[in-house]
């Protein structure tokens, strides 16, 4: 595109860009607002031809440039001008919005909101409404796990990969930008992992190995949301000196901090069901028998809760093949280690928040695991 044309469309777009134009459509701009554009053309006659000839010359160009379309009614002047021109868009236009869903009346002000939503945030609004029309229990929990409750249930895999994580990220909007009245929606709480000094993988601090009894059982959480609900789920008697945050892989290295002064005689493992949930115990524990400590052992009753509990949704790991599941799943209780194979065949994970606060204060079963 030659200079002067350059000029003349930037002039043509910011006329109409500050009469109200915003690009995504075409939009009409009359016979004089041509004309006042053209003259900001700097330089625009060298040669001193007759204006409304060169003027026209420059439309037929933008027009075969596909930048502009002339209307066909025209002036009756000598050099027959076109009355207006469509100003082509210059940006896609914006995709049409989907209807509303029916609201529940805890989301009835998000119909103000819905129109310019992203679609992120719109597929979250249409899973929470979906969650609180069918008539949940509202028994408060961590955020975490009503995230995978809600996102785990009604959220699609595509929108939704890790359920538990989505407000990690979806803190926008009238209802995720409010952390007061996301909880209150919700019946949600924030919980707060056990506080990490910075030798916690030379020293075990206070706030890393919860100290929950005098009993000699070291029972280890892979995430902190169930750490959580699990500490304060316990019941009055029970056999446990510590639960322990694994903090994701890290336990295969922190098992290492495992010292004779702590007095554990076993050491359980709760995480969740996919490739590396139950890559880090199994590693965990070869290092911890090397170093003349208690294997690490799967808490049966835990990970039967979340086999009939969890929904298995697509892992981020890939899936592997049936010879190196079935070895990896030697170390799950025998019942379940069928079920375990075929979560890491299929590339699959079960999340280990799906036993959630509720479950735990609800239903003594899994305090097998603490004796």
């Amino acid at each position: 595109m030659k200079l002067r044309q350059s000029e003349f469309i930037r002039h043509l777009r910011a006329g109409a860009t500050e009469a109200g134009w915003n690009g995504a459509h075409r939009t009409r701009v009359p016979l004089d607002d041509i004309r006042t554009a053209f003259r900001k053309v700097n330089n625009r006659n060298p040669d001193g031809e007759y204006e409304p000839l060169l003027m026209s010359r420059q439309l037929d160009e933008l027009e075969d440039l596909g930048l502009i379309e002339q209307f066909k009614q025209r002036t009756r002047d000598k050099v027959s001008l076109p009355v207006k021109i469509w100003l082509c868009p210059t940006a896609p236009p914006r995709p049409a919005v989907p209807p509303m869903p029916h609201w529940h009346p805890d989301l009835y002000r998000l119909a103000g909101e819905w129109p310019t939503a992203t679609p992120k945030q719109r597929a979250a609004y249409v899973a929470v409404n979906q969650w609180l029309m069918g008539d949940p229990d509202l028994f408060p929990v961590p955020l975490r796990e009503r995230a995978l409750e809600i996102f785990g249930t009604y959220g699609s895999e595509a929108d939704f990969p890790m359920p538990e994580k989505t407000f990690d990220t979806l803190r926008s909007g009238t209802l995720f930008g409010d952390s007061t009245r996301l909880h209150a929606t919700l019946r949600t709480f924030t919980t707060h992992p056990p506080l990490l000094a910075e030798t916690f993988l030379n020293e075990i601090g206070d706030g890393y190995y919860q100290r929950v009894g005098s009993g000699d059982i070291l029972l280890v959480v892979e995430n902190s949301a169930t750490w959580w609900s699990l500490v304060h789920s316990l019941p009055s008697k029970h056999r446990l000196g510590y639960v322990a945050w694994g903090l994701g892989g890290t336990f295969r290295a922190s098992v290492n901090t495992l010292a004779a002064k702590h007095h554990i005689a076993e050491i359980r493992y709760f995480g969740d069901l996919d490739l590396s949930g139950i890559r880090i115990p199994h590693a965990a524990s070869k290092t911890s028998i090397d170093r003349g400590h208690p294997s690490v052992q799967p808490a049966e009753c835990l990970y039967g809760a979340l086999l009939e509990l969890g929904r298995a949704r697509g892992a981020k790991e890939k899936s592997i093949e049936a010879g190196e599941a079935c070895a990896l799943a030697e170390w799950m209780p025998r019942a379940y280690r069928a079920r375990a194979v075929g979560l890491l065949v299929a590339g699959q994970r079960l999340a280990q928040e799906w036993v959630g606060y509720r479950y735990l204060t609800r239903d003594t079963a899994w305090h097998a695991d603490l004796v």
